[in-house]
């Protein structure tokens, strides 16, 4: 092929180069290969036409996604009260374990950057040993773990023997791990 001959063809568009039968009618950007024809209404009506149902897995997986999404997010806003006020001080915010402002946005923007981290361990996890749904299972209860740390380390007896910041800071990792599980092998498929 000679010089010019390239210099032509890469100056000229796709819709220049394939004119008249060959473009799609409703569809300019799709044209036909060598020996290949559009479908015809009749070609159309003598497919087999094959419904399916949604596999089960797929509805468990949309609601685990839903599940873990909404904890992520409930549990995330009440976090800077919880960190920055102290428990039960009067004329006050709700909180728990008084560490004002810089260690309550502090907290919460490690949780948020532990929880984007997550994903890649989660995705070498899901593709390398377990497989997507084995390991959205895991880390399910991954998650479920880490939100039962954090509840069991909010309540008043545990705040008041200082259980509560080592508590939620593990909580924090558990649920991380979790959200990097699921979040990671569940978007690819429910996208």
């Amino acid at each position: 092929m000679s010089s010019k001959s390239v210099d032509k063809v890469s100056q000229e568009s796709p819709l220049e180069l394939y004119k008249g039968d060959e473009l799609h009618p409703e569809h300019n950007d799709d044209y036909l290969r060598e020996n290949e024809r559009w479908a015809t209404e009749e070609d159309m009506s003598l497919l087999r036409h094959v419904g399916d149902r949604l596999p089960t897995a797929a509805f468990f997986v949309v609601l685990t996604e839903f599940c873990e999404r909404f904890t992520f997010y409930g549990i995330t806003g009440p976090f800077q009260n919880y960190i920055q006020n102290g428990y039960q001080v009067p004329n006050s915010n709700p909180g728990a374990i008084d560490g004002g402002q810089h260690l309550a946005t502090g907290l919460g923007n490690f949780f948020q950057f532990w929880c984007y981290l997550t994903p890649i361990f989660g995705a070498v996890i899901a593709d390398q040993y377990l497989g997507k749904f084995k390991t959205i299972v895991v880390f399910t209860v991954v998650y479920i773990i880490g939100n039962l740390i954090l509840t069991l380390t909010s309540i008043p007896a545990s705040i008041h023997h200082g259980g509560a910041l080592p508590g939620l800071v593990v909580a924090m990792i558990v649920i991380g791990f979790g959200t990097g599980g699921i979040k990671s092998n569940v978007s690819p498929m429910v996208a």
